[in-house]
């Protein structure tokens, strides 16, 4: 035999249709061929032992075995040969038992043609290379998916039904993979955050989209909660209409933790910040403010009193230096901690803020309003919400050449809007996205301390609208808060 000619098995114990087979596939594969004959299974289970085979042809009624039986025996001894099936019956359903069996096509005798035999040869060989390549990667993919260090399951997202779960699933949410299997992944999910999940899973199955990724918590049996990242991507078609999906997991909560912590942190240095900004706002105000009057209005007496030259034209420097520092220091203190913010609440702080904005810059500014009392009694939340828009109005003045800015404040059911929108040149998606944007970081840490949200958008002919929406919930808990 050589390496590059097809080798066949025939088990055939009928002496004369094994010689019109034989020579039928001379004809039709001539030397493309070497052919061994055996009538006996037992024989040719032998001969699979000792020898290497690209075919198999095989009567089903042989003297040692008989009918699917023999290709069950076949099957378990060269799994890996494909398997042609010789019979004088032209038995659908016997035909159909062969393929199940694992015979990769059915030959009536009596219709056998050279061409039919080369053809029945070249598919049932490419057939099985298909089916051992499919095992294969049906086998790598089954080692991935039970060895991954990602939590895997395959399930149905209409119903919640696993169909697959891999031991990393069943060991971040607390179960076994029997257990996961007859419950639904609703199951796991945290009483909290199962209208939000049914929300989520409504949607991706909806849009069908490619990679989705969602986190929620989860409750384990022994009553321990955990935050996953779930990843839910399309994966094939169980039924005509039934999609399986892919869910990896991970187990988030040592991140959340850690961002959580974090987020603490920031708003504890921003709470510290603010505190030492009115300190030293209000030492600079009644301290250096103060004395620097006291020099003034001595001045002024002094000018008064003198009125040789050349030193009264000194004092009268002095004087004048010394009101250009009282200014300096009012403005120092203002934009250290506005007292206006202390004495007339937010919206009078924002009321100020637009008309000094204005009147500094000499861009047109409108405010409008339907809230006439932003009733933030928290004095941090209120200087968060000051600090954003006073970031708002210093990019505005550097970056958006804008010639008009238009304020408006607003309340619907879930929310309290602050709308700010310029005409100038529009703010880019690389700006947005840019680390080095710290003034964009900044509004987005103390928008997330809020529980609010944070939109900002620009176009170069329509310049750059930044919406500030603060839930109405994190009102009214400050409310509670305060009261009692």
């Amino acid at each position: 035999m050589t390496a590059s000619k097809t080798h066949i098995l025939l088990i055939e114990d009928n002496e004369s249709d094994a010689i019109l087979v034989q020579s039928d596939l001379q004809q039709a594969m001539g030397d493309q061929i070497t052919l061994v004959h055996t009538e006996r299974l037992s024989s040719a289970l032998k001969l699979i032992q000792e020898h290497t085979f690209d075919l198999i042809l095989s009567d089903l009624t042989l003297p040692d075995s008989d009918g699917i039986k023999t290709i069950n025996q076949l099957r378990e001894n060269a799994a890996s040969i494909p398997i042609a099936v010789l019979s004088y019956r032209n038995d659908e359903k016997l035909a159909i038992k062969a393929i199940k069996a694992g015979a990769q096509d059915y030959l009536v005798k009596g219709s056998l043609t050279e061409g039919v035999l080369a053809r029945v040869i070249r598919y049932s060989i490419e057939r099985k290379r298909i089916e051992e390549s499919t095992k294969k990667a049906q086998k790598r993919f089954q080692t991935i998916f039970e060895k991954a260090p990602l939590g895997i399951a395959l399930i149905n997202l209409q119903t919640g039904k696993y169909y697959d779960v891999n031991p990393k699933y069943a060991s971040i949410v607390g179960r076994s993979v029997e257990e996961l299997l007859n419950i639904n992944q609703s199951d796991i999910i945290h009483q909290d955050d199962l209208p939000s999940y049914r929300e989520d899973i409504r949607l991706i199955a909806n849009q069908q989209t490619h990679d989705s990724k969602i986190v929620k918590r989860i409750l384990r049996l022994d009553m321990s909660i955990i935050w996953i990242e779930m990843s839910i991507a399309p994966f094939e078609l169980v039924g005509d209409l039934e999609v399986c999906y892919l869910c990896m997991i991970e187990d988030v909560t040592e991140h959340k933790r850690l961002i959580e912590n974090l987020r603490h942190l920031t708003t504890h240095l921003q709470d510290v910040r603010e505190e030492e900004r009115t300190r030293i706002g209000r030492e600079i105000h009644d301290v250096l403010g103060g004395t620097l009057t006291v020099l003034k209005m001595d001045l002024d007496w002094l000018s008064k009193k003198i009125s040789a030259e050349p030193m009264h034209e000194r004092i009268k420097s002095l004087y004048e230096l010394t009101g250009e520092a009282i200014e300096t220091t009012r403005r120092v203190s203002v934009n250290l901690r506005p007292n206006v913010l202390d004495n007339l609440g937010l919206y009078g702080a924002i009321e100020w803020l637009v008309r000094e904005f204005e009147q500094r810059t000499n861009i047109k500014c409108s405010l409008e309003s339907t809230i006439s009392d932003l009733s933030y009694i928290n004095k941090n939340h209120e200087t968060s919400v000051f600090r954003i828009i006073q970031e708002i109005f210093i990019n505005i003045t550097r970056h958006s050449k804008a010639t008009k800015v238009d304020i408006e404040l607003f309340e619907n059911e879930e929310d309290i809007t602050i709308s700010i929108k310029d005409n100038g040149i529009g703010i880019t998606q690389s700006q947005l996205l840019s680390p080095g944007s710290f003034g964009i970081i900044g509004m987005n840490e103390r928008t997330q301390q809020l529980g609010g949200k944070l939109e900002i958008a620009g176009s170069p002919s329509k310049g750059s609208v930044v919406a500030l929406k603060i839930p109405l919930v994190t009102v009214e808990t400050l409310l509670e808060e305060t009261n009692e």
